[in-house]
C-alpha cells in the first residue's frame, strides 16, 4: 500500500481514520501539524485547520503544551478554530486510492446466517423460555414422540430458566410452539431471498431490518 519513500502516508491514515471516528487526541494535532508545515500534498491549509481544530478540543494542559510549540500564526489558528475544515477533493481523491476494493457481500449468506441466528435464539411460550439451538431442538421432537406414544407421563422439561414438569400436552405445546418458529424463520429466509432475486434488496442493512419472526427474549 505505501513506497518506501513515503512513509507519511500511514500517518495520513492512521489521523483521517481517527477523524472519521470524531477522535480527538494530542497525537491527531501533532501530526497534522507536522503534515502542514511539509505541505503534505499541497494541502497545508487543510492541514493546519485540521490541527487548530483539534488542538482546541483538548484538555488544557495538552492544548496549552502544543500551543506553547506553535508559531503566532498556527496559534491564532487555534484561537480561532471554528467547524471541521472540508477535505479538498484533491486529497479525498488520493486517499480514496490507498482503498482496496470493497469485497462484494454475499446477501444470500447474509441471509442464511441471519435466519440461523433468529431460529436458534430461543423462544418466550407460555411464560417459558424455551432453548431453539439445534441440539434443543432434537431433544423437543424426542420428547413430543416420547409423549405421543406415553400419553399420561409428566416430562420433565428443562428451559432457559430451569426445570419444569410439563404434561404430554403441554409438551406437544411447546413442541409445536418450536417448530412454528423455526418455520417462520425458513419462511423469512425465503422471503428476502425473493427480495434479492428481484433487486429490492441490495444491502445487508435491508436484511436486518426485515420482519423477522420476533424473539421476546431480545431481539434478533
Amino acid at each position: 500500500m505505501y513506497r518506501i519513500d513515503s512513509m507519511y502516508e500511514p500517518m495520513v491514515e492512521a489521523l483521517l481514520a481517527a477523524r472519521s471516528e470524531n477522535k480527538v487526541d494530542r497525537w491527531m494535532a501533532c501530526a497534522a501539524f507536522w503534515l502542514g508545515r511539509q505541505q503534505i500534498y499541497n494541502t497545508p491549509d487543510y492541514w493546519l485547520a485540521l490541527a487548530a481544530k483539534i488542538t482546541s478540543g483538548l484538555p488544557v494542559a495538552d492544548k496549552e503544551a502544543i500551543v506553547d510549540q506553535l508559531s503566532n500564526k498556527e496559534a491564532a489558528l487555534v484561537s480561532t478554530a471554528g467547524d471541521w475544515p472540508e477535505m479538498p477533493s484533491s486529497l479525498s481523491a488520493v486517499v480514496a486510492g490507498w482503498l482496496p476494493e470493497p469485497v462484494a457481500v454475499d446477501l444470500y449468506a447474509y441471509a442464511a446466517a441471519k435466519r440461523y441466528v433468529v431460529e436458534t435464539g430461543g423462544i418466550v411460550f407460555n411464560g417459558m423460555s424455551i432453548m431453539t439451538d439445534r441440539q434443543s431442538q432434537s431433544l423437543i421432537t424426542g420428547a413430543y414422540n416420547y409423549v405421543d406414544a406415553n400419553p399420561d407421563v409428566m416430562v420433565q422439561f428443562k428451559t432457559a430458566s430451569g426445570f419444569v414438569e410439563l404434561t404430554a400436552a403441554q409438551v406437544r405445546d411447546v413442541a409445536n410452539a418450536v417448530a412454528t418458529h423455526v418455520q417462520a424463520s425458513f419462511a423469512a429466509e425465503g422471503a428476502v431471498d425473493q427480495q434479492i432475486i428481484a433487486g429490492a434488496f441490495n444491502t445487508t442493512a435491508e436484511i436486518d431490518v426485515f420482519a423477522w419472526p420476533s424473539n421476546p427474549q431480545g431481539g434478533l
